[in-house]
């Protein structure tokens, strides 16, 4: 690689790195949630508030259902395997039959199996603060099991009657072959009963993690709605901090994810708004988001039904995309603008394709290193004929620099003059790296989000989402981690063997100091990154270097020995008149 191209590759990563700190979200502290709902309550009703509390009647006419038998209900399709219950009419677990955790065991995504993820809630005109988790609702079902599959389906109904009239009813719709599950609320007879005649349906409490490495997970989880086009989103990183955002409107999902799996409420009408907060638990690494939507409850309406979609999966772009909501948003491909298109209209396209062909990962990353050189082989060629020529006109370049050092106008004079004679372009040589960063840096966002690539094993790696360690140390390392990496290494020394094959239109000390300097820098960045990537860039860099060789030994040399002839003419008339003279 020469001087002109790593320049380029350290500016563009220097442009990226002050590009994404600018325009890093803003994180807003707020106040503790549940102090702020107080406040709100005791605000409206102050009187009502206080007498509820001095009674101890915490759930007003809810109390009725306060207290009852929890009956809990298994429905497994070929997907997962989810348990509901009657206090809440909520999901309490939820464990996908087809993804393990990093010890290759089966894990349940649900947090809070106490008291469930899913909820309504909301405020009583008379100040009290319901969460139906709280309450016990009743189910005509009785058996404890239900096992679907393929194109079967089944339901689970619970009812929460409170008076003649007044009631909620919840219902949920399965399908054997589906990770989508329908979610059914009925409000019946409360069309005066909740302040500001709204309530909330939420998943409360995150998503376990399932990676081993919880520092990865943090930074890939994050609370989100989609709203207008865009995401409203809420990463809770700083643990001094409680994180909010509320926004009215219509959403087409609210979620919370992890780094390969999500929880997802669809709406089937319009909603009133969103509401997603979040806290990181101290002493913990993990970060609890909740994530809701907003309904209205109209006066002169007895009875309101709302549909949803629940999704609580992988967050495979095929399956979420699938789902018509645009849900692979949630996905993080870097730039809407630049790389995000080649990661969903070019990579993940031909990954769909080359899995037709073979379901090993590691063929398919192989196979399409080798696409992805084919197809910029006009560029590479351009790229090294373009440093052939600058080679060739290094002496005549230094010999110039030499006689104008002290005339910099003059020297960019003649340096102009013979590069178009020449027919050299001195960003020849960087333009074809540019050029392909976009597709690149789109590679290093698909490798390292991308399920497909989770606990797929390939030669000695074991799974290709994370770095395929061959010893850890027990401690870390500052700038190369607690472990060695064997594709980084093998793919620092074709870096190290390209650069040598590459022609090099200077060779200075700092160049050949960069011989060496980065393919060290290469092997420290990978060493930490999937091993699916460090395979990918081995394998585009042993395609370079066959294609560098292939073009060495079929350029022309007569073309190249007619640029200094051509360049040099003016110098040599120059000469003829200072002999006249």
């Amino acid at each position: 690689m020469d001087k002109n191209s790593v320049t380029g590759l350290i500016l563009i990563a220097l442009i990226m790195i002050v590009w994404m700190q600018f325009m890093a979200p803003e994180r807003k502290p707020l106040q503790d949630i549940g102090r702020q709902t107080e406040q709100v309550v005791m605000d409206a009703l102050p009187a009502q508030a206080e007498a509820s509390r001095a009674g101890g009647d915490e759930y007003g006419e809810f109390s009725v259902a306060s207290k009852g038998q929890e009956q809990l209900v298994t429905v497994e399709n070929d997907l997962y395997r989810a348990v509901f219950s009657s206090r809440g009419a909520t999901l309490k677990s939820m464990v996908l039959k087809r993804h393990l955790d990093s010890r290759r065991e089966e894990f349940d995504l649900v947090r809070n199996q106490d008291s469930g993820a899913l909820s309504l809630f909301f405020l009583t005109r008379a100040g009290k603060q319901i969460d139906s988790r709280d309450l016990y609702f009743s189910t005509p079902q009785v058996e404890t099991l239900r096992q679907i599959s393929g194109e079967e389906t089944t339901r689970i109904a619970y009812r929460l009657d409170l008076a003649p009239g007044k009631s909620i009813g919840v219902t949920y719709t399965f399908r054997g072959d589906s990770y989508d599950i329908g979610y059914d609320v009925t409000l019946s007879g409360f069309q005066d009963e909740l302040a500001g005649n709204e309530f909330q349906v939420q998943w409360d409490g995150g998503l376990v993690h399932s990676e081993k490495n919880d520092d990865d997970e943090l930074s890939n989880s994050w609370a989100a709605a989609y709203m207008g086009g865009g995401l409203l989103k809420v990463d809770a990183s700083d643990a001094s901090k409680t994180y909010r955002e509320e926004q009215s409107g219509m959403a087409g999902w609210t979620a919370i994810r992890t780094k390969y799996f999500v929880a997802s409420l669809i709406p089937s009408s319009a909603t009133e708004g969103v509401y997603i907060s979040g806290r990181s638990l101290k002493g913990e690494k993990f970060e609890d988001y909740t994530a809701a939507l907003k309904f209205m409850v109209p006066n002169n309406e007895a009875s309101v039904t709302e549909s949803f979609r629940l999704y609580v999966g992988p967050i495979d772009y095929n399956i979420v995309k699938s789902l018509g909501v645009h849900l692979e948003k949630i996905m993080d491909f870097g730039w809407d603008w630049l790389t995000r298109p080649f990661a969903e209209y070019i990579i993940l396209p031909m990954f769909n394709v080359l899995k037709t062909f073979t379901h090993n990962y590691g063929l398919i990353i192989i196979i399409f290193a080798l696409l992805i050189k084919l197809v910029t082989y006009p560029l590479t060629m351009a790229s090294t004929k373009s440093m052939k020529k600058m080679a060739a006109l290094q002496p005549m370049l230094k010999e110039l620099q030499e006689k104008y050092k002290d005339n910099p106008a003059k020297l960019q004079s003649e340096l102009g003059r013979i590069y178009k004679e020449a027919g050299v372009n001195p960003l020849g040589g960087c333009l074809p790296v540019v050029l392909q960063m976009p597709l690149l840096f789109a590679m290093f966002y698909v490798f390292r989000s991308s399920i497909q690539l989770r606990q797929e094993g390939f030669l000695w790696a074991s799974d290709l989402s994370v770095p395929d360690s061959i010893l850890d140390f027990g401690f870390s390392i500052p700038l190369y981690g607690d472990h060695i990496a064997l594709f980084p290494i093998l793919m620092g020394a074709a870096v190290y063997l390209q650069q040598k094959i590459t022609p090099q239109a200077q060779t200075n000390d700092q160049m050949k100091a960069m011989l060496y300097i980065f393919p060290v820098m290469m092997i420290l960045f990978f060493n930490n990154m999937p091993a699916g990537l460090g395979l990918y860039y081995l394998m585009f860099n042993i395609f370079s270097i066959a294609q560098t060789w292939y073009i060495n030994k079929t350029t022309s040399t007569e073309d190249l020995s007619v640029v200094a002839p051509e360049v040099t003419a003016p110098k040599s008339s120059v000469r003829k008149k200072k002999k006249k003279h």
